[in-house]
């Protein structure tokens, strides 16, 4: 059962075929790789909302390589941990990317035998579209699968229809995340703590510095667990190493001068230090 709701009038939406409709008579229709594009035109605050495809190509480059399988590992983890077992789990990640995450969640599910519906949305629809045609051509999560573009500040998904709400490195909206969930329901983070990618910061930066770190408490909302990953990868090929740097969020500050001494360090060792955070709806 979908959870999507219409963007317009919050109406449910009901599906006929590859056309996705609300009571009220508006529309819209799957994509060739098969999302659906519910950002309204109001929602979005530039021509082209969220990340570029230079920067999803780099992300989906980098990630295919596992580098950071043991972060999609440990909120694999944390999710068959604290989930609601014996019923159909209705899951979405806000912020999904190019559905990474989403997929190698899907697939410990699958393997772990609970059923679900996982929803990902995210506000690039170059990211989305990438995701869905990767889902795609898995056959054994596609149908468990829905992929949407749309914002996590306003997203048209119904009121407390979810069990699980991940979010992984994107922008966060409590008030919006606090609506959806159900009671009970799971909220899990990934966010980087303070060493995360401390030693490509030296290589690039005269004065580097460490990651703020935050342990926030939210109203409504019980912390229930609290787990980490910190570990070094070793990055063999320049490619490698301008794709992690393409995206994260010093692509879009650094100057010439540091993108220059970026693309001749070769080689890098650098280190992840990832906190996965879960809390229980109250």
């Amino acid at each position: 059962m979908s959870i999507l709701i219409c963007p317009n009038c919050k109406s449910r939406l009901w599906q006929q075929q590859r056309t996705f409709s609300c009571k009220h008579g508006h529309s819209f229709d799957l994509s060739a790789s098969g999302y659906l594009h519910l950002l309204p035109s109001s929602q979005m605050h530039s021509k082209i909302p969220g990340d570029n495809k230079q920067m999803v190509k780099a992300r989906r480059d980098f990630l295919i390589k596992g580098y950071y399988q043991p972060v999609s590992d440990l909120l694999n983890q944390e999710v068959l941990r604290h989930c609601k077992k014996g019923t159909e789990l209705q899951i979405l990640d806000a912020g999904c990317g190019e559905g990474y995450y989403t997929g190698r969640l899907a697939h410990a599910l699958q393997q772990a035998q609970v059923e679900y519906h996982i929803t990902g949305l995210d506000i690039s629809k170059f990211a989305v579209d990438v995701a869905a045609k990767s889902a795609s051509k898995d056959p054994q999560i596609a149908p468990h699968l829905q992929y949407g573009v749309a914002s996590v500040f306003e997203l048209p998904v119904k009121d407390h229809s979810c069990h699980v709400l991940t979010n992984l490195f994107a922008p966060v909206c409590m008030e919006e995340y606090s609506r959806v969930l159900k009671r009970g329901g799971i909220l899990t983070f990934a966010v980087t703590s303070t060493k995360h990618l401390w030693e490509l910061k030296q290589s690039i930066y005269d004065q580097p510095y460490e990651n703020e770190k935050f342990d926030h408490e939210y109203e409504g909302f019980s912390m229930i667990g609290k787990e980490k990953v910190t570990t070094t990868i070793s990055l063999p090929c320049q490619q490698d190493i301008d794709n992690l740097f393409t995206m994260t969020p010093y692509y879009y500050k650094s100057s010439v001068e540091t993108v220059q001494k970026l693309h001749s360090l070769g080689s890098l060792s650098t280190c992840i230090d990832v906190d996965v955070i879960t809390y229980r709806k109250l």
